[in-house]
């Protein structure tokens, strides 16, 4: 238990970074319903699937390949509005260049990143470890400010071991995604977003 608590501490603290995205499941796990959305989307995809979600765990060439065939999507999405094209359900994370807890890296650890959208304003950033045992939510409000750039600010952090929350915290913090691709689903809603917070990030619906 003392060691279970010593992670969980460490994740709570990287929660709380104005940059943490918070939110994976490897690659490798790359959905159906991705590999169809966009024969244009399938080099990235490809790619992804070598390196997993922790971009800095990647070779030095893997991470130009991913930033090259990211930086080739630029602009070529369905929407002109990118960052109109609305959010639903919850998203893995499928790669992160940022450093620290926002890739769901704890020392020798990966845990499961996801990002739970509650409706047009409320998200949730999650990191799951030792099977969810161990999580961490991260509450946040999000604003379109332009067609291409979203503000979002943190709100509290949540902290839970075995279901049971044992501790909830205000956290202060604030970043901007910058869309870079984000092409739709069947349902119209983002299915594939790709971003900048400044580091790249790209997630998947679910």
């Amino acid at each position: 238990a003392a060691r279970i608590m010593k992670h969980a501490a460490i994740v709570l603290l990287l929660a709380a970074t104005a940059e943490a995205l918070m939110l994976g499941t490897p690659a490798s796990a790359v959905s159906r319903r991705c590999r169809l959305v966009s024969a244009s989307t399938a080099p990235l995809l490809n790619a992804l699937a070598e390196t997993g979600p922790v971009g800095v765990d990647a070779s030095e060439e893997q991470q130009a390949s991913i930033e090259s065939l990211a930086g080739a999507l630029d602009g070529k999405g369905d929407d002109a509005a990118q960052a109109r094209v609305p959010l639903k359900g919850t998203y893995d994370l499928m790669y992160s260049m940022a450093k620290g807890g926002s890739n769901g890296k704890v020392g020798p650890l990966t845990g499961k990143v996801s990002q739970i959208v509650v409706d047009e304003k409320n998200f949730i950033n999650q990191v799951s470890l030792f099977g969810g045992a161990v999580v961490v939510q991260l509450n946040a409000q999000r604003e379109v400010i332009d067609d291409n750039k979203i503000k979002v600010e943190f709100v509290e952090t949540v902290f839970k071991i075995f279901g049971k929350e044992v501790k909830r915290q205000p956290t202060k913090g604030k970043g901007v995604w910058e869309q870079v691709y984000v092409e739709r689903g069947q349902d119209g809603s983002a299915a594939l977003r790709v971003m900048r917070t400044p580091s790249l990030f790209i997630l998947r619906q679910q």
